[in-house]
């Protein structure tokens, strides 16, 4: 049973680890934004029996962290599995954090919401030339 951990908080970074059994079995990390994240997790979603998913919530960019959070709850949801929001020091641990998973020490939750470190600018108009 793997759990999939995501992490998109730093702008232009995106993380990817499968846990299991209190081990890493496997660690990515890609230039890029979070629309790189579900292909990179689409080519092992099939060989792996995902249990749950761990993603960092922030604070970031909200492009950034938005895509990964939206994407750990929609994971989620639709396979009725386990959502856990964890800090984004977990990536520097994440043997740590796989053996906290399997010992049960995590509490979950239903939805994770994103935390952004500064108001996004997205309804600030554009001035026209």
């Amino acid at each position: 049973m793997a759990w999939l951990f995501i992490d998109t908080h730093e702008s232009g970074h995106v993380r990817l680890a499968w846990l299991e059994g209190g081990e890493v079995l496997k660690r990515q990390e890609k230039e890029g934004r979070a629309a790189v994240l579900l292909p990179m997790i689409a080519k092992d979603l099939e060989k792996m029996k995902l249990n749950g998913v761990c993603v960092v919530a922030g604070p970031g960019s909200f492009s950034a962290v938005r895509g990964g959070v939206l994407d750990a709850n929609l994971i989620a949801r639709l396979k009725g599995i386990p959502l856990v929001p964890v800090p984004s020091s977990d990536w520097q641990d994440l043997e740590g954090l796989a053996a906290r998973i399997q010992s049960g020490e995590i509490s979950t939750a239903e939805y994770v919401a994103p935390i952004y470190d500064q108001e996004p600018n997205i309804t600030i108009p554009k001035k026209i030339a």
